[in-house]
């Protein structure tokens, strides 16, 4: 005879509900069973691309742990030798800051001072610098063949270098130049008296400055370039043996001509000033016999003369000297693609 599971009276077979209580009578509802929740396996994959990266980060950052300073100089020279009175130099470096001067040497015709400073890093080498330095003599002649490298330049390897060429050349000395880089500036500085035949300074990333003084003697043509970086010829009443070309360019940057010639050059000079992007500044200070023509083309930019006096616009691009053609003159050609020309010209009597 069943019972009632909450008053416990008697119950009919078949009853449904407690006569006494009004429980429902039925059979005892059975707890659903807990299911442990499954513990799916870590992606495999991905634990490798974590162990990966976490790799990566710890080289990365003792490449870039400076751990000592690094402090290299070098120096190579060529001594006087009686009856060498040119030099032809060929020098190349791939990461360099460049000077080229002239100065009184006393008992050497040329000398070459490389530094290298900076820090290097956990896996950076002790063996920084390849420097070469080759110089034969024919006749009169010194000729000298130079190139720096920085090995392994890997930047895991080197956290900071500064590395810097000084080229001093004594003036005695009539000289042909040839300074490359590809990372770096270069920057020539005269003094009167010197005789260039030939001037070439070209760098790939970094900026070119020529600076020629009063005096200086011009035998041959003349080229200040760069791919990435600003170019400046400076030109002060110089000599010239013969009609020379000049060409001051670059591809991204500006363009700085600055000339002055007060006397006569007795010779012609065609100047070359052109940026593919960037700008182009002019300037030229004429007298006596000098003459100067300028014409000046951009594309995308615009021309903007200053003129005080002595020269005249017979066009919007074009620019001349009262005085032009004359028994020697400059002739000038500027161009831009995309930026500006600016022109400042000048001539007195």
């Amino acid at each position: 005879m069943p019972f009632c599971s909450k008053c416990g009276a008697e119950l009919d077979e078949g009853t449904k509900f407690c006569p006494s209580c009004g429980t429902p009578v039925g059979p005892p509802v059975a707890k659903p069973e807990r299911r442990k929740a499954e513990r799916r396996p870590l992606n495999i994959l991905a634990i490798v691309l974590i162990v990966l990266i976490a790799g990566v980060s710890i080289i990365v950052s003792l490449s870039f742990l400076p751990i000592r300073t690094c402090d290299i100089s070098e120096t190579r020279d060529v001594s006087y030798q009686e009856g060498i009175d040119k030099i032809n130099l060929n020098f190349i470096a791939d990461v360099a800051g460049i000077n080229v001067a002239f100065e009184d040497l006393v008992d050497k015709l040329i000398t070459l001072d490389v530094s290298v400073k900076g820090r290097v890093a956990v896996f950076g080498s002790s063996n920084l610098l390849d420097l070469t330095f080759d110089h034969t003599t024919s006749d009169n002649v010194l000729n000298i063949t130079s190139e720096v490298d920085i090995v392994d330049r890997s930047w895991l390897r080197y956290y900071s270098l500064n590395v810097t060429c000084v080229i001093c050349i004594d003036p005695s000395m009539n000289a042909s130049l040839n300074v490359k880089t590809s990372i770096g500036g270069i920057v020539l500085d005269t003094q009167a008296g010197v005789v260039l035949n030939s001037l070439n300074l070209e760098a790939t990333t970094g900026g070119v400055e020529a600076n020629l003084v009063e005096n200086v003697v011009l035998a041959g043509d003349v080229t200040v370039k760069t791919v990435t970086g600003g170019t400046k010829l400076s030109w002060d009443n110089l000599a010239i043996t013969k009609n020379v070309q000049v060409n001051a360019t670059t591809t991204t940057g500006g363009v700085d001509v600055d000339i002055n010639q007060p006397t006569e050059l007795l010779r012609n000079i065609t100047v070359n000033a052109e940026a593919t992007t960037g700008g182009v500044d002019f300037s030229i200070d004429i007298q006596g016999d000098v003459g100067a023509k300028i014409e000046a083309e951009t594309t995308t930019g615009g021309i903007n003369k200053y003129l005080p006096y002595g020269f005249s616009t017979p066009t919007d691009q074009l620019v001349q000297s009262t005085n032009y053609p004359d028994s020697n003159n400059f002739e000038v050609n500027l161009k831009t693609t995309t930026g500006g020309i600016n022109i400042n010209a000048r001539y007195t009597e």
